[in-house]
C-alpha cells in the first residue's frame, strides 16, 4: 500500500470507482452487429474490389471526410452526416450493404443494423490494409473455443 494510505497500484482511488459508476449510468450504449443478415448473398458484388482506398472522394460531391463504399457496385459516397449521398444511392439502387471508411464497419440499410460476417472480411481487410498499412486480425467467425478469438492472416 502507498504511504499515508494514498491510492496506488494495490489500492485504487475510490473517486475512479465513482467516475466509472457515473459513466455506466450515463447515456452511452454498445453496438452489437448482426452476425448474419439476409442481404449478404444479394448485397455483395460477385467479386471484391482489387483494392480499397479509404481516402477516395464521394463520387457526387468530392468530399473525403466520412465516406462509404457500396459493397454491391464498389462506388464511394459520403455519409448521411455530410451530404447523404450513400443514403440516396441506397434509395435509388437498393444496394443494401456499405463499408464505412471511418471505422471499417458494414451497415445494412435494409436491416437497419451493422453486420459483421466472414463474407465481409476480404473487403474489410483491404480497407484496413489501406488505412493502417497492415492486415486486419481475422475473427474466428462462428467457432467456439477457449482462448484467442482472433488470428493474424
Amino acid at each position: 500500500m502507498a504511504e499515508g494510505g494514498e491510492a496506488g497500484p494495490s489500492k485504487p482511488d475510490t473517486s475512479d470507482d465513482a467516475k466509472l459508476a457515473e459513466l455506466l449510468q450515463g447515456p452511452g450504449f454498445a453496438i452489437y452487429p448482426l452476425s448474419w443478415c439476409p442481404h449478404l448473398s444479394a448485397g455483395l458484388a460477385p467479386a471484391q474490389p482489387q483494392e480499397v482506398s479509404c481516402s477516395s472522394p464521394c463520387t457526387q460531391c468530392g468530399d473525403t471526410q466520412e465516406n462509404w463504399l457500396c459493397l454491391a457496385c464498389h462506388v464511394v459516397h459520403c455519409s448521411r452526416y455530410v451530404s447523404g449521398h450513400q443514403v440516396s444511392h441506397h434509395s435509388t439502387s437498393h444496394h443494401p450493404l456499405a463499408l464505412s471508411f471511418s471505422d471499417l464497419s458494414v451497415w445494412c440499410f435494409d436491416c437497419d443494423s451493422y453486420v459483421d460476417n466472414e463474407q465481409l472480411y476480404g473487403v474489410k481487410n483491404l480497407a484496413h490494409k489501406d488505412k493502417f498499412g497492415e492486415e486486419m486480425l481475422k475473427p474466428e467467425y462462428g467457432k467456439k473455443q477457449d482462448g484467442a478469438t482472433f488470428e493474424m492472416v
